[in-house]
């Protein structure tokens, strides 16, 4: 086994991931084809199952994660494919890591190691060429939210009961994208819900209505026939007949940076863009955010007023 695995080494190879879950319960991605109404094209239907029914919770282990990855490998090398959809079993789209595996890990190195892993492989959804589609059928609990995060679109049922981080009730924090995909889709106030308030909240649960009212999904469809209605709005998302915007984050930060120059948290909106570039990754070649949410008009639309004269 390695040691002092430093931040940007790749740590331990997969078939050392995997040993370290011998019982492991695996959840398998399993792959389909398809054919969209339309004219749409063809998708790659990915269905997550472990085998059992809803009692027990599609989860990721290593292996569980290497079978996700094994699936999107196939599709990425395909050029037959206008997209790529994510679903679960009847009941359960994704209830996060196989938390049953944590009393095995016995050095930072194992643990880190796994964390890594599913970074890489939840990231695929976003670097497959084609965009990638999350059907929420069920619970999506920590990284299975995080794994409909990773996807280009989300749909979710009317049935769903239980979407939620709950890692801060457990004392730990998302660990797969979660607290970086999620203000970044719904913006902080929202994102700071779902994370530590809800939570700490008796572990508060977001329902399908929910999820939808605070944009982590963009449309939403009756149980009876989730699947069938949810591919055919991915048909026409992929045709141009219906689009999604994603202007609420921006919305809401521009909501946030307003709040911080009225109560003198920062003194001037170049401060701002200077934290964003640096801090936040904002893209520099956008000239900083508080000029890029003037251009956009959302400053004005927000606020009433422009954050640069």
């Amino acid at each position: 086994m390695p040691e002092n695995i430093g931040p940007n080494e790749p740590g331990f190879g997969e078939s050392q991931i995997t040993s370290l879950f011998p019982g492991e319960v695996v959840t398998r991605a399993l792959v389909r084809d398809v054919e969209l109404p339309y004219g749409a094209g063809a998708m790659a239907l990915i269905t997550l199952d472990n085998g059992h029914d809803h009692t027990r919770p599609n989860t990721f282990g290593p292996a569980g994660l290497l079978s996700l990855r094994e699936a999107l490998d196939e599709v990425a090398a395909r050029n037959d494919i206008a997209a790529v959809g994510v679903t679960g079993k009847p009941f359960i789209f994704a209830a996060g890591a196989d938390l049953t595996g944590a009393a095995l890990i016995s050095a930072r190195d194992e643990a880190l190691a796994i964390a890594r892993f599913g970074h890489a492989v939840f990231r695929r959804l976003g670097e497959l060429g084609v965009p990638s589609f999350a059907f929420v059928n069920g619970a999506a609990l920590g990284g299975g939210l995080e794994l409909a995060l990773h996807c280009s679109y989300r749909t979710i049922s009317s049935g769903v009961t239980a979407v939620a981080f709950p890692e801060c009730f457990l004392g730990l924090l998302p660990g797969w994208g979660g607290t970086y995909l999620l203000p970044r889709l719904i913006g902080p106030t929202s994102a700071l819900k779902v994370i530590v308030e809800n939570p700490l909240s008796q572990n508060r649960m977001l329902n399908g209505a929910q999820a939808q009212a605070l944009g982590i999904a963009d449309a939403m469809f009756e149980p009876a026939d989730f699947l069938a209605e949810s591919l055919r709005w991915a048909a026409r998302m992929l045709t141009g007949a219906v689009s999604v915007s994603r202007e609420r984050a921006l919305e809401a930060l521009a909501e946030e940076i307003r709040l911080m120059l009225d109560e003198g948290v920062v003194a001037a909106p170049e401060d701002i863009d200077l934290c964003m570039i640096l801090g936040a990754g904002w893209p520099f070649h956008l000239g900083g955010i508080t000029p890029y949410l003037d251009r956009a008009g959302i400053a004005e639309k927000v606020t009433g007023t422009r954050f640069r004269v």
